[in-house]
């Protein structure tokens, strides 16, 4: 009797073989579930990432229908009026639910220089950070206020030149009224992302950068620092892109890797700023000295796989491949260049 109430106890329990079974089959579900899980985490950050751009849009749109204008970047009218002014984003913070911010602002002085400025740059705005990038957790710096958007330039080597046909929307002084877009607003690049340089080295990242002896510049376009889609220019960015990244690696110089590190600045590598002359997510930004006031080569880029969210004139986000054609994002970035641009 007793020992047939002890079989029947030891037969509630489980073997030790059933009991790894079990444990190896959680471990399957839970290999199993966590892919799951990051994909929905990074669809809810990509989400999230995108209605940001968007309200930059509505920002810029408003700031447009209150100036009749689109602001320039870098902006003229302080005395700083130099690449140190202040970015096209610094001017739309009223817009962007930053009125407070703005109005600490002293734009008689760049957008870093000054007591006022040193406090109101170094400010972290949410709403100007993707969080699938991982430079939008933290800063490499105490006085940085990070960006992950930036403002289009177009095909052009250089923000200054001018508010010509063939550049892009944001330049210096360029003071682009929609009415000024004459190749479509649904077909013109605004803004895009740009990772967030972490300045820790890593010159594999896309938004390291490096600096050539030589420089980048076009013939028969109208400009030497504007690019069209011909076959002649997209062959001179391609050949100066693979000089740049050629010279790596090269020594670190403190200033290396800090693409977006100020939303304020117009200075184009620290600051919101890239071009259309190489595709989307394009390893490397490229300069012609160790300045960084002006790059040659600053792409899109993001950390969404495949592409980047680009904010088109009309207001409206598209995610654009980083296979698309070279010379339909050149003429992308062109806000009157008349080119024909197809499905993209």
């Amino acid at each position: 009797m007793l020992s047939s109430r002890l079989l029947m106890r030891y037969r509630r329990g489980f073997t030790l073989i059933e009991l790894l079974v079990v444990i190896a089959i959680i471990a399957v579900l839970v290999a199993l579930l966590l892919p799951a899980v990051q994909q929905a985490r990074e669809a809810a950050r990509r989400s999230a990432c995108k209605n940001n751009l968007k309200q930059v849009g509505l920002a810029l749109h408003n700031y447009h229908d209150t100036y009749n204008t689109l602001p320039g970047n870098p902006v003229s009218g302080n005395r700083d009026n130099t690449w140190s002014a202040w970015s096209g984003l610094g001017m739309i913070l009223p817009f962007l639910d930053q009125a407070p911010l703005y109005n600490q602002a002293d734009f008689n002085r760049g957008g870093r220089n000054g007591p006022a400025n040193s406090v109101v740059s170094r400010t972290v705005i949410p709403a100007l950070l993707c969080p699938s990038d991982p430079g939008s957790g933290g800063r490499y710096s105490s006085n940085s206020g990070p960006c992950s958007y930036a403002l289009s330039s177009g095909p052009v080597t250089s923000w200054s030149v001018g508010n010509r046909p063939k550049a892009g929307i944001f330049t210096y002084r360029s003071s682009t009224r929609f009415t000024f877009i004459k190749d479509g607003t649904s077909n013109t690049v605004m803004a895009s992302e740009v990772q967030i340089g972490l300045n820790d080295g890593d010159q594999t990242a896309l938004s390291y950068r490096n600096h050539t002896a030589g420089d980048l510049t076009f013939t028969g376009t109208g400009h030497s620092r504007i690019a069209d889609n011909s076959q002649a220019s997209i062959d001179a960015i391609r050949n100066y892109h693979q000089a740049c990244r050629a010279a790596l690696p090269i020594s670190d110089q403190g200033e290396n890797d800090q693409a977006g590190r100020f939303w304020s600045t117009g200075r184009v590598q620290w600051g919101p700023w890239f071009n259309t002359l190489m595709p989307p997510n394009t390893p490397t930004n490229c300069d012609n000295d160790a300045s960084i006031t002006e790059m040659r080569i600053k792409s899109a880029s993001s950390h969404h796989t495949g592409g980047v969210h680009a904010l088109m004139a009309d207001g409206a986000v598209r995610f654009i491949s980083e296979n698309l054609d070279q010379g339909t994002w050149i003429s992308l970035g062109s806000k009157g260049g008349g080119e024909t641009v197809g499905g993209f």
